[in-house]
């Protein structure tokens, strides 16, 4: 078992990293907004599950001293980021009104598990973490599991602050939340591209 204050460390990155504004988070918060916090749950658990499971593969690839996961990172962070400022594009173009197909097609489980599977910050957040406090570790296998632990509660939970934050904003308001949510996400997408690929 890692040292409390170790553990402690681990919790505050990974609130940190999943608190913070980032693509997922706002997608999180406009289907929360769009369909309501409850059924935006299904987007939070895919997003989460998609993120542990970045988390444990990267994990267990680095103490296995695999090289291809910092091969992948830099083409999979251009390719996630291509794809969530297309999103942003569309978020920006969308003119706020939520039809009946809208409130019925609420993005699930996979919608999350995809978007989180191609969010450059996850990518980020794993090998940051991972490198920062399970490496230093004696037992980096226990280590690992306590942080994937804390990493999987804390970031689920997050998430869907985000999304029933974005529940409260009012159909009349949905324009204008859109276009800063659009703004919101290009920018974390611009700022963490120029981070990854610096």
């Amino acid at each position: 078992m890692p040292p409390l204050q170790t553990v402690l460390a681990m919790a505050g990155f990974a609130l940190a990293a999943s608190a913070t504004p980032g693509p997922v988070n706002i997608i999180g918060a406009m289907t929360g907004a769009r369909h309501g916090a409850r059924r935006a749950l299904r987007f939070v658990t895919g997003a989460t599950a998609s993120f542990l499971a970045l988390f444990v593969v990267f994990g267990t690839g680095i103490l296995a001293g695999t090289g291809w996961i910092l091969a992948i990172a830099r083409p999979m962070t251009v390719i996630g980021s291509l794809y969530l400022l297309w999103m942003a594009w569309s978020l920006l173009r969308d003119d706020g009104r939520i039809s009946g197909d809208d409130i019925r097609q609420a993005p699930g489980f996979w919608s999350g598990a995809v978007v989180q599977g191609l969010n450059p910050k996850a990518w980020l957040a794993a090998v940051s973490s991972l490198s920062t406090f399970v490496l230093p570790l004696e037992d980096r296998t226990t280590g690992l599991a306590v942080f994937a632990l804390l990493f999987g509660a804390i970031c689920w939970l997050s998430l869907a602050a985000w999304a029933w934050g974005g529940a409260r904003i009012g159909h009349g308001q949905m324009r204008a939340f859109n276009r800063i949510m659009a703004l919101i996400l290009a920018l974390s997408v611009i700022w963490m591209l120029s981070r990854s690929l610096a």
